[in-house]
């Protein structure tokens, strides 16, 4: 099973290759939808470095202005005279989940991708996907939780 990608112009991507049967095949998917996936990827974690270096960056100001800060407010209530039971939480707003239903063509990109090649066959020169040996029976769909995203 060896497969491989070329990129074309206008979002599409040459597949080419044998699938787990010895059977040979190209085609030519759109990768316009995948793009944006991987593309929105890599923008969340380049956030998150970004926000750490920030973070890092003013850490000596931040621990300055807490200094500062108990200094203003006095002496701190002797630990010995309370006992603390839970910890204060500060709220945070409910984020609903971000799910995107994958065409085709991206899901055989993403199976490219992660090297799972194996749930690919060709069938009258077009690339199927093989179900998961652990898929749901016909009729039933998984629900949100259920559903993994990239």
């Amino acid at each position: 099973m060896t497969f491989t990608t070329t990129a074309l112009v206008d979002n599409r991507v040459l597949v080419q290759g044998t699938d787990f049967l010895g059977v040979d095949g190209k085609t030519v998917l759109d990768s316009s939808q995948w793009l944006e996936v991987n593309k929105a990827t890599h923008f969340k974690e380049a956030t998150s470095e970004f926000d750490a270096a920030v973070k890092e960056f003013f850490a000596p100001l931040t621990e300055a202005s807490e200094k500062l800060e108990a200094i203003q407010k006095g002496d701190a209530p002797d630990p010995v005279t309370f006992v603390v039971l839970d910890e204060e939480t500060k709220g945070v707003a409910a984020k609903p989940a971000h799910l995107v239903k994958l065409t085709k063509d991206s899901i055989i990109l993403r199976l490219l991708e992660q090297g799972q090649s194996d749930r690919l066959a060709w069938v009258n020169d077009e690339l199927e996907i093989i179900a998961a040996p652990n898929q749901a029976p016909l009729g039933l769909t998984p629900s949100v939780d259920e559903v993994t995203t990239s």
